[in-house]
């Protein structure tokens, strides 16, 4: 049906074409016949009046000469019985002498002719014959010929008729066989169907070139079939590559973020119970900064596999990233059961590891939370497992610890922290208090060190140890430090210039925050120069730990400052494993003994060790104060073993800086006045 349809408008437009062409020519050729025939019978009917009036006017004219009027009548009354006319009239040079009407002939509403012919004799005009007559003749001729006319119209409007269908079936029939092929190409998509060719015309070509373009479009959707098999096999590879990578961690060939994210999700989805471990590696930077990173990707490759072994085919590894990795342990959330796990986790991360002939030592800090009860997101409980873990952190690290409320709300606080951090520099909520350092042979005070305090807006005074391990975690400490040593330096300055005191301040900071990348130590220097402060006047405090790091930095660092004429002071002096070897190797100035040793100064041993750090330091050149003095009798052993100097609540607790002033510039004024 829907073949014919297509189809029948063609075919249509043949017929109408055909047709118009052949009822256009018959109908020019029998107008044209129409008007012949027309004008035929008009000069037929007038050369018969002619030829009526010539015959009877030689007998009329000699009638009318000798006015036979009987002879006139009888020539004319023959005349009107003629079909078609109906009067004849006679009349001399004076009048009508004889005039014959026939009220038969008369037709009406017919076209009038009127026929003249003169009366003349040897030259002379004697009279005129009219004739009167109508069209009704003609009219018969002429109607006959329409009837005849319209009659061949009809037949050939019929005959034409039945030629243009058979025309038009046979040249559409070809065009109807290309059209249902083409249809049901398109239907099946089956591009093996072709067309038969019917006539040997162009239309015959047309089916061929129709053939061979159905060849071409077969074999293109071969070629183009095999290339789509092959890049849909690439691609499937491609995406196979994709997936690995997008889901697995390269360097351990663990589950990765997104992976073990997914994997949470689906359980949450399911509302299957389980447990999320948080596990970071302890040591695994000093590793990586020490034998490099090639040694670092090996030792977390080894980490990572020790982890996998350590759990259940069912359970879930990840390596989040870094050195930070997360088990997930399926339908498995009583504490007890999780503990076993996990202390076998801790106890196979501190077995040494041997990589490339070196042993490496490290630990692992764990968190944990338990779905449904610490959280209902993915998020959530890996948030909450990673705050877990630095509680095992904060505790000494190697050692498990379980989320809790109170983990949390202390984490907050620590947020609140931190952003409070942010703007108390702004703010100017720092200030630094001073402790005296006392000269023991006399009283004295010959130092003071300066110690950070934070005023907090609504806290009230916070010492170091509330926010220093914060500021350090977040990056804020060469900022702090940097203001410390810039405010330090201007205390000082301000006794120098006031009082003239020639006070010495100590300042702890570590020396990593004034490296040459920075600049900071150049920028302190030149304040320093600009306040016409004597560098002797200032000494910096470095720990023994970050001595023992033996990085070169602060070697570097280290030795700039010595070189302006800062003195370097090692604090804490006595609790690492190789002080004696950088009393060697460093250009120092004082060593503070560490208040471990000065609280138990009642044991001989704490007392012969004290004694054998100031006999070492007097040795090397190198002034001696002791931390934590906070009785008299440690005073006066210390003194006795010719310490220099002592501090502690014993002699004061840092003083606000008003308040030192106070109490030591200006009475140390006064007393210089009265001596």
């Amino acid at each position: 049906m829907s073949n014919h349809s297509t189809a029948q408008p063609i075919r249509r437009k043949f017929l109408l074409i055909l047709m118009l062409m052949s009822t256009f020519a018959t109908a020019i050729t029998a107008m044209s016949l129409l008007i012949y025939e027309s004008s035929n019978a008009e000069q037929a009917h007038s050369e018969k009046l002619n030829l009526i009036s010539t015959v009877i006017t030689p007998s009329l004219t000699a009638a009318v000469i000798f006015n036979d009027i009987d002879t006139v009548m009888e020539l004319i009354e023959p005349i009107v019985q003629t079909d078609g006319i109906f009067r004849a009239q006679v009349s001399n040079t004076k009048e009508i002498i004889a005039d014959v009407f026939d009220t038969t002939n008369k037709k009406e509403d017919v076209v009038v002719i009127k026929k003249t012919a003169a009366l003349i004799m040897n030259g002379i005009n004697y009279g005129v014959l009219t004739i009167y007559s109508d069209s009704t003749v003609v009219d018969k001729r002429i109607n006959f010929y329409k009837t005849f006319v319209m009659q061949l119209l009809l037949g050939t409007f019929v005959l034409s008729f039945i030629v243009s269908m058979v025309l038009s079936r046979l040249f559409t029939r070809p065009l109807l066989n290309l059209t249902a092929i083409a249809k049901k190409i398109t239907s099946s998509n089956n591009y093996n169907l072709r067309a038969i060719r019917l006539t040997s015309d162009e239309i015959g070509e047309l089916t061929d070139c129709f053939n061979t373009m159905l060849e071409t479009v077969e074999h293109r959707d071969r070629m183009l079939e095999s290339e789509v098999l092959s890049r849909t096999k690439e691609l499937e590879l491609v995406n196979s590559r994709l997936h690995l990578q997008a889901n697995e961690d390269a360097l351990s060939g663990l589950p990765n973020r997104r992976a073990i994210y997914n994997t949470l999700q689906q359980l949450i989805d399911s509302n299957t119970p389980f447990s999320l471990l948080f596990i970071d590696l302890d040591g695994f930077k000093n590793v990586n900064d020490t034998l490099g990173h090639d040694y670092g990707d090996i030792l977390l490759k080894q980490a990572s596999d020790r982890i996998v072994g350590c759990v259940r085919k069912s359970d879930s590894v990840a390596r989040l990233g870094g050195d930070e990795f997360t088990v997930i342990l399926k339908d498995l959330t009583l504490p007890h059961r999780v503990d076993e796990i996990t202390a076998v986790i801790l106890k196979q991360l501190s077995d040494p590891f041997k990589i490339e002939g070196e042993t490496v030592y490290i630990s692992g800090s764990l968190g944990v939370t338990l779905y449904p009860d610490d959280g209902s997101t993915v998020d959530s409980l890996v948030k909450n497992a990673d705050q877990a873990m630095y509680e095992s952190k904060n505790q000494g690290k190697n050692r498990c610890s379980y989320f809790s409320a109170d983990l949390q709300n202390r984490a907050q606080e620590k947020k609140v922290l931190i952003n409070d951090l942010r703007l108390a520099l702004e703010r100017q909520e720092f200030e630094l208090h001073y402790q005296p350092v006392i000269c023991l042979k006399n009283n004295k005070v010959r130092k003071a060190e300066a110690l950070i305090r934070w005023r907090h807006p609504e806290r009230g005074l916070l010492f170091p140890d509330e926010f220093l391990p914060t500021v350090e975690e977040e990056g804020f400490i060469s900022e702090l430090g940097y203001w410390i040593a810039m405010q330090a330096s201007n205390d000082a300055a301000r006794w120098m210039n006031v009082f003239g005191s020639d006070i010495q301040v100590s300042i702890n900071i570590s020396p990593s925050q004034f490296n040459e990348s920075n600049g900071l130590l150049q920028d302190w220097l030149c304040y320093v120069e600009n306040l016409n402060l004597n560098t002797k006047n200032i000494v910096v405090e470095i720990t023994e730990h970050s001595l023992m790091e033996n990085r070169e930095d602060i070697r570097n660092t280290l030795d700039d400052m010595r070189k302006s004429g800062i003195g370097i002071a090692i604090d804490d002096f006595g609790v690492g494993y190789s002080s004696l070897s950088y009393l060697q190797q460093l250009d120092l100035d004082i060593l503070k003994i560490d208040r471990s040793f000065i609280s138990n100064l009642s044991d001989k041993n704490s007392l012969a060790l004290c004694k054998a750090i100031i006999t070492i330091a007097h040795e090397l050149g190198l002034s001696v104060i002791a931390e934590g003095i906070e009785t008299e009798q440690q005073r006066d052993i210390l003194t006795k073993a010719g310490c220099d100097f002592g501090q502690g609540y014993l002699f004061s607790q840092p003083l606000p800086y008003q308040q030192f002033e106070d109490d030591y510039m200006n009475k140390a004024n006064q007393l210089a006045k009265i001596n």
